[in-house]
């Protein structure tokens, strides 16, 4: 056993003289243990205890002296061979660039805001409701955006649901010039009155910026008003607008393609000739049982919330002849019929008023989708006017 002791420092010995710089060369281990194996068979020499010990004790002591030769032999080429050859390509010791998305020097971050998607400044909500605000924002640098990248608080009243939001929940990469809707979840105080919020972008590295060229810039923001209701037709620009063909712009009312339409009316005439209120005219394809629908949310509300609107017919339109409805649906859950009512030129108007909680709806984030569906054929007079539809705690009046 002291044999193959005094083999292996031998063994080990051979292997640390091979090592340099360069990739050292393939060692057939088993073959190098079986020729040392041989070779000391062969001398039959026997040597005794204090005589192994002594040896062995003097290859440690060469074989930590050759290593740490080695070791510092090879950190020492290493260094000239960079000084020499790779830090002149790179021109200069590298540095971390702090202020940009990918890295680069020449990268850089900015962008312009184009619109509002949801809640425009100035709109009026209820106490506690829990509403997503979305601006239209476009990368005007030239870091590519990922979801690395996030909206951050910044200033003004702290009422979004966290301080940040990641600004892509998948896989996106949004390049020089390109657009995106990005986002973030804000909860109404529950006093009364005006608040404003203002958000920043943030790179992977930390840097917070905000839009525009100058060195300021200016802030994503969102001024919103606390008070008796929200008003859907305030918000029509964030809604979902969709018929039996799919997706639309909820803003058009030209019917001469065959879809359906979906557009704010500050004062329409309704069936009863009087002039209406704030409404969201909705209008099926012209088709058969033609559908169009118009979903807005999600939106939080507090416990004895009402959804109230005024559901009419145009004046003088003796074609009309439709189903609305109203439908709820819990984030996750499939959406219930909550209400349902058929227009018809019979010169009355039908009150829409709706107390959630029956329903079990409050405290929870709901979308609310407004259905208008053509009874049969569908041509111009299929119209329906919803006037000054509205989430509200203020019951109406028996």
């Amino acid at each position: 056993m002291k044999k193959f002791a005094l083999l292996s420092g031998l063994i080990f010995l051979s292997l640390v003289s091979g090592c340099t710089y360069h990739s050292p060369e393939p060692i057939n281990l088993d073959a190098t243990i079986q020729a040392g194996i041989s070779s000391a068979l062969e001398e039959k020499d026997l040597l005794d205890q204090a005589k192994l010990d002594q040896s062995q004790q003097t290859q440690n002591t060469q074989i930590a002296a050759e290593v740490d030769r080695k070791v510092s032999s090879l950190a020492t080429e290493v260094y000239l061979d960079m000084q020499e050859n790779v830090l002149p390509e790179i021109g200069g010791t590298p540095t971390l660039s702090l202020g940009s998305g990918s890295g680069s020097a020449a990268c850089t971050n900015k962008f312009e805001f184009l619109s509002d998607v949801t809640f425009p400044d100035g709109t009026m909500t209820l106490p506690l409701t829990t509403f997503t605000k979305s601006w239209y924002v476009q990368n005007t640098g030239t870091c590519e955006w990922t979801k690395y990248y996030s909206i951050v608080y910044l200033s003004g009243d702290n009422v979004g649901t966290a301080k940040e939001f990641p600004l892509f929940t998948s896989d996106k990469l949004l390049k020089n010039g390109e657009s995106a809707i990005i986002s973030v979840i804000i909860t109404a105080p529950e006093k009364q009155g005006e608040y404003s919020t203002y958000w920043a972008l943030k790179s992977p590295d930390g840097q917070i910026f905000k839009g525009g060229d100058s060195a300021e810039g200016y802030p994503l923001s969102s001024k919103f008003k606390v008070g008796s209701q929200y008003n859907f037709y305030e918000n029509l620009s964030g809604a979902i607008c969709s018929d039996d063909s799919g997706l639309f712009f909820c803003g058009s009312s030209d019917r001469s393609s065959g879809r359906g339409v979906a557009y704010y009316s500050a004062s329409p005439t309704v069936e009863s000739n009087y002039a209406g209120q704030p409404s969201i005219v909705i209008g099926p394809p012209l088709k058969e049982n033609g559908k169009t629908r118009v979903t807005f949310g999600p939106i939080r509300v507090p416990r004895g919330t009402w959804l109230r609107a005024a559901v009419s017919c145009p004046p003088n339109a003796p074609g009309c002849d439709n189903f609305v409805r109203l439908f709820v649906q819990v984030e996750g859950s499939t959406e219930q019929r909550v209400t349902e009512t058929q227009e018809n030129n019979d010169g009355y108007v039908t009150e829409w008023n709706i107390q959630l909680s029956d329903y079990g709806y409050h405290d929870q984030s709901l979308t609310y989708t407004f259905e208008v569906q053509a009874n049969g054929g569908s041509d111009a007079d299929d119209l329906i006017i919803i006037q000054m539809p509205r989430l509200t705690d203020v019951a109406p009046v028996k």
